[in-house]
């Protein structure tokens, strides 16, 4: 039974239980029984309305979408020195990953997202190199949190602003749809996507970061829009 189909009966339940309390109300002579009933008919009610009210809020509030976030870290070193790579969390069975990680081989980072469905992207980098100036103009929102003593600072940065010689050691780059999101050191950046294509589409970094690079499982990998 779906939710609109339960909230009918409810509704009708709470019709017919009105209805009849009142027939009783009615062929009760004693002010006694009348009080026994008025307060049988009010807590019924006080039931039945928290029962609807609960559905529309149901019905009503937004779904979880955990489907469409894609976590990734960038690890440095991961695959040896200087073989930095982007990681995703399955690669690291549940454990927080840590810059002296040495997996050896390059992990699976490709990734499958749907068209027409904004993707956030939550990037964690806990490299600590700086690698290069980002100087360019925002193609794509984005939001970078700092740690710090007294909690988390977020840094928006909005569509067409100018960043100039801002300290990066990585960057999330698709090539093919102009996005290039800078990655500064020690932070994590989050941004929302939405890609109207299906197709297989090149992720990498653009900041000169060592032999892993241009090497897919590292510093490269796909992401397939169905």
């Amino acid at each position: 039974m779906n939710d609109r189909v339960l909230l009918g009966v409810v509704i009708l339940m709470l019709v017919v239980a009105g209805a009849s309390l009142t027939q009783a109300f009615l062929l009760t002579a004693e002010v006694t029984d009348q009080s026994r009933h008025i307060d049988q008919l009010a807590s019924q009610f006080g039931d039945l309305a928290g029962i609807v009210s609960s559905l529309m809020t149901s019905q009503n509030s937004p779904s979880a979408q955990a489907n469409n976030v894609v976590y990734l870290y960038v690890v440095p070193d991961f695959g040896g020195s200087t073989y930095d790579a982007f990681v995703l969390p399955a690669s690291f069975s549940g454990n927080t990953p840590n810059a002296s990680a040495t997996g050896g081989a390059a992990p699976n980072n490709n990734i499958t997202v749907t068209h027409g469905v904004p993707i956030k992207f939550i990037i964690s980098n806990i490299d600590t190199a700086v690698l290069q100036n980002f100087t360019s103009q925002v193609s794509v929102p984005f939001t970078i949190y700092n740690d710090t003593n007294s909690g988390q600072v977020a840094l928006q940065y909005t569509l067409g602003e100018s960043i100039s010689k801002l300290a990066i050691s990585h960057t999330f780059a698709i090539p093919d749809l102009q996005v290039n999101i800078p990655i500064p050191p020690d932070t994590m950046v989050v941004f929302t996507y939405t890609f109207s294509t299906p197709g297989v589409y090149t992720y990498l970094c653009t900041t000169p970061c060592g032999a892993g690079m241009g090497l897919a499982g590292y510093m490269l990998g796909y992401i397939t829009v169905t």
